[in-house]
């Protein structure tokens, strides 16, 4: 994969939304595997702080301890390099949209995984494809 028309780069870097981390929580199944491939270093995972607070606002809503949530954006942050943002406006519906999708810009990544629809109707911004889980484990990395 060619990045900006860099050289190859040996690993993907890619966004996980909000939702996926939570889901990756919560549930077995994709999402778990995507954060394996992170954990085993095939895959660079990028984020923000504002997808850092996000995922802890998040799970405080659903009754997580603030030690708990803490310690899981701790342990996000640690698997991950952590871009700044300076507000990007990409002209789209739900500005949350906008701060996944310049995360995924400022940290020159290749896919951005989401479920929300209005990204995935996007389909592909500059160099980032922006994909379900499924149609992420189905690339060849």
């Amino acid at each position: 994969m060619l990045l900006r028309g860099e050289e190859v780069a040996s690993a993907p870097r890619v966004v996980n939304d909000t939702v996926i981390w939570l889901s990756a929580l919560y549930f077995a199944g994709e999402t778990v595997k995507i954060i394996k491939l992170i954990e085993d270093k095939s895959i660079v995972s990028v984020t923000s702080d504002f997808i850092l607070q996000e995922v802890k606002e998040k799970l405080m809503e659903f009754g997580t301890p603030d030690y708990a949530a803490n310690g899981t954006i701790t342990y996000i942050s640690s698997i991950s390099e952590t871009v700044s943002l300076k507000n990007q406006d990409f002209g789209l519906r739900d500005p949350a949209d906008n701060q996944i999708l310049e995360t995924a810009v400022v940290g020159n990544c290749n896919f951005l995984i989401t479920r929300d629809k209005d990204l995935l109707s996007i389909g592909r911004y500059d160099q980032v494809q922006i994909v379900t889980p499924y149609q992420f484990l189905s690339t060849k990395i």
